[in-house]
C-alpha cells in the first residue's frame, strides 16, 4: 500500500503558514504504538524524548485509541474492532535519570468504524481491499491453514491487559542533541477469551532527540524480547525489532503539527502467514494542543505499503500534564 495522499498533504501545512517561536512547553513524540494484529497482543515500544523532563519533574498521561483491523488473504482474514485505554506517568529522578510506569487495557469493541473507513478510503482514493464484500461490524479471525473453525463473535473479550515499567538512562546531551539507553519491562496477564495469554516481556531502546527551534525530531530503535510462545493463535520469534521517527512543528504557541513514521520487524516467520512475516509500516499523523503545564494531542493512524498486516485506521486522543515539584 502506498502512503496515502492525505499524509503528504497535512503533513505539508506547517510549512505554508507563519510561525511564530515560542517556550511554551514541549511534550515530545505522540504517545502512539504500533496497531498492527499480531503486535497488538505483546510488548509495542513507545518512543521516548531524552530531553523532556528536567529534574523532579513528572508527566501523567491518559489515552483512549479505538481501532478497525482488515486484512484479507487466502492464507488468513481479520476482520474485527479493538479499543484501548492507557493511563500512566514519567518521573525524572535527575536530569539523566527516568523512569516510568504505564497500564494499558486493549480488548474487542465495536467502535463502528466500518463505515467512516470506508469513505475515507473512497474520498482519498485508496483501495477498499475487499472490505465493502462483508458485513459490517463483525469479529471474525480465520486461519485456514490450522484446520480449525474460524474465530467469530468474540467482542468484549480483552486483548491485553498489561503493566509496563520502564527506566531510562541519559547518555549525552548538548544544547540540540541529546541521546538516550532505556529499558521496559513488560507483563501481560489476559485469563480468558480468544486472546488468552500470559506472558513476559522486556524491550532495549536508544531514543535520540534533536531541537532547533520550532522544529523537533524524535527517533526511538529498540529490540524485543519475549517468550517463544503462540499469540494471537500464531507462532512468534522470540527477538524482534521495532523503530519510529517523530517529526513535530510548532505552528503558534499553543499549536503542534505531529508526523510519525512506524516500522515494526514481523513477529512471526511461519511461512504458512504469508504477509504477516513482513515489516510492518504505520504513519501518524497528530495534533496538539498546548495549554500552560498540559496537553491534548489527537492522531490517525494508518497501514502503509501493505493493506494485510497491519490495522487498518487508529484514531487516539491523550491529555498530558506536567506536575512541577
Amino acid at each position: 500500500m502506498t502512503l496515502s495522499r492525505t499524509a503528504f498533504s497535512l503533513l505539508a501545512i506547517p510549512f505554508f503558514v507563519p510561525s511564530a517561536h515560542a517556550d511554551t512547553m514541549r511534550f515530545g513524540p505522540l504517545i502512539s504504538q504500533s496497531q498492527a494484529p499480531l503486535q497488538i497482543t505483546g510488548l509495542t515500544p513507545i518512543m521516548q524524548d531524552p530531553t523532556l523532563l528536567q529534574a523532579d519533574e513528572t508527566e501523567v498521561f491518559a489515552s483512549a485509541t479505538m481501532a478497525s483491523v482488515w486484512a484479507n488473504t487466502p492464507e488468513y482474514q481479520f476482520d474485527y474492532y479493538h479499543n484501548q485505554f492507557m493511563l500512566g506517568f514519567m518521573h525524572a529522578l535527575s536530569e539523566e535519570t527516568k523512569f516510568g510506569v504505564w497500564y494499558q487495557y486493549r480488548y474487542a469493541a465495536n467502535n463502528r468504524l466500518d463505515g467512516l473507513t470506508e469513505k475515507f478510503h473512497s474520498v482519498f482514493g485508496i483501495d477498499q481491499n475487499g472490505r465493502t464484500e462483508v458485513n459490517e461490524n463483525r469479529f471474525y479471525i480465520d486461519y485456514p491453514s490450522d484446520n480449525n473453525d474460524p474465530m467469530e463473535d468474540f467482542v468484549g473479550d480483552p486483548l491485553l491487559s498489561a503493566i509496563n515499567l520502564y527506566g531510562e538512562q541519559t547518555l549525552y546531551r548538548t544544547t540540540h542533541h541529546a541521546i538516550s539507553l532505556g529499558v521496559t519491562l513488560f507483563f501481560n496477564r489476559v485469563s480468558h477469551g480468544v486472546f488468552t495469554n500470559t506472558s513476559f516481556e522486556q524491550s532495549l531502546q536508544v531514543n535520540y532527540a534533536y531541537q532547533q527551534e520550532n522544529h523537533h525530531v524524535t527517533a526511538t530503535i529498540a529490540m524485543v524480547h519475549r517468550p517463544n510462545k503462540q499469540q494471537h493463535f500464531a507462532p512468534v520469534k522470540s527477538v524482534g525489532m521495532n523503530g519510529g521517527i517523530s517529526y513535530q512543528y510548532r505552528w503558534r504557541e499553543n499549536h503542534d503539527f505531529i508526523g510519525e513514521y512506524l516500522i515494526s520487524q514481523a513477529k512471526t516467520d511461519s511461512k504458512e502467514l504469508g504477509e504477516l512475516t513482513s515489516p510492518v509500516h504505520e504513519f501518524a499523523l497528530g495534533y496538539r494542543y498546548l495549554f500552560d503545564t498540559s496537553a491534548i494531542e489527537l492522531l490517525a493512524l494508518e497501514n502503509m505499503f501493505n493493506h494485510d498486516n497491519s490495522t487498518d485506521i487508529v484514531f487516539s486522543a491523550t491529555f498530558r500534564h506536567r506536575l512541577m515539584l
